[in-house]
């Protein structure tokens, strides 16, 4: 059997930038080795495949080369461009609903510039504090003083990254992280992998520049992580890394690493000293678009 499949590059406006995620808009019928196969078939970070959903607009399951996960954000954004492109997002309605194994999480289309942007509702963050400064450091192949004046934490905005600060971009751009370590590390510790930021940027507009490692799901680096900016824009909220408000918006630049550069909007919004919502998004086109072969017979 045959399926419509497309790939679509998330946080970017334009071809080979952000982070490309595989999109399979019907994936009825498939069992979850049938999408594992495709995940591994396309060989990004994650693919997505959606179904009908009983409670939402639509169900998204979302797989790694190696396994499922319960949410990704680029390939959500990826995901809504690609339903917005074949017409199945009405035109009347600027928010949509997702079932995801980390909830159902609204997704919100603005079509007023040249190309729709999409913000997702992430779930609402959760903090604990994890590694040492010193452990971590070692892991990055840097000095501990490098790191922020701030806790190495895990936070989850539907999945769960060890999350934490550096004070220079020039080291951020410099990391040759041990990556067989991190993914000990990440087994041990319950998370996904490293998001690490650093207040300086190479743009003025930007709030924060954001690297993130996953080896134990096969990512050494994911060029432009919608969850990772998640926690990341918590993190900095929670931590007062960034001027307060009742609602923080931020940009993230990201991919300058591995080449592919992208950018994410981001919102935290915020009462009585209390995280209310994470919005994570922006733009997304497709490089891609044909058909795969499932290997099953109808």
């Amino acid at each position: 059997m045959r399926v419509a499949i497309k790939q679509v590059d998330a946080f970017s406006d334009v071809p080979f930038g952000g982070n490309p995620a595989g999109v399979v808009l019907n994936a009825e019928g498939l069992d979850d080795a049938a999408m594992l196969g495709i995940a591994r078939e396309m060989n990004l970070s994650e693919t997505a495949f959606v179904t009908p959903s009983d409670v939402a607009d639509f169900r998204v399951r979302f797989f790694t080369p190696r396994r499922e996960v319960d949410l990704c954000g680029h390939a959500t954004i990826g995901t809504f461009a690609a339903l917005e492109e074949e017409g199945r997002l009405a035109k009347d309605r600027t928010t949509f609903t997702q079932e995801t194994g980390a909830g159902v999480l609204p997704v919100e289309i603005q079509r007023e510039g040249p190309r729709p942007l999409f913000m997702m509702n992430q779930a609402l963050p959760t903090f604990r504090e994890a590694s040492s400064r010193t452990e971590v450091a070692a892991l990055l192949r840097i000095d501990a003083d490098e790191l922020l004046d701030l806790p190495v934490a895990v936070v989850s905005t539907g999945l769960p990254w060890l999350t934490f600060g550096l004070r220079s971009l020039k080291t951020l751009s410099g990391l040759r992280p041990d990556f067989p370590a991190i993914a000990k590390a990440s087994r041990e510790g319950d998370y996904v992998g490293f998001s690490v930021f650093s207040p300086e940027t190479l743009k003025p507009e930007s709030t924060y520049h954001i690297r993130s490692f996953a080896p134990v799901v096969n990512i050494d680096e994911d060029p432009v992580c919608g969850t990772c900016n998640g926690c990341v824009s918590a993190y900095v909220v929670n931590y007062r890394v960034v001027p307060l408000s009742d609602r923080v918006c931020m940009t993230a630049e990201a991919g300058y690493g591995v080449d592919r550069p992208g950018r994410v909007s981001t919102i935290v919004e915020r009462r009585e000293d209390r995280i209310t919502a994470v919005r994570v998004g922006g733009p997304a086109i497709t490089v891609l678009d044909g058909s795969i072969e499932t290997g099953i017979r109808r």
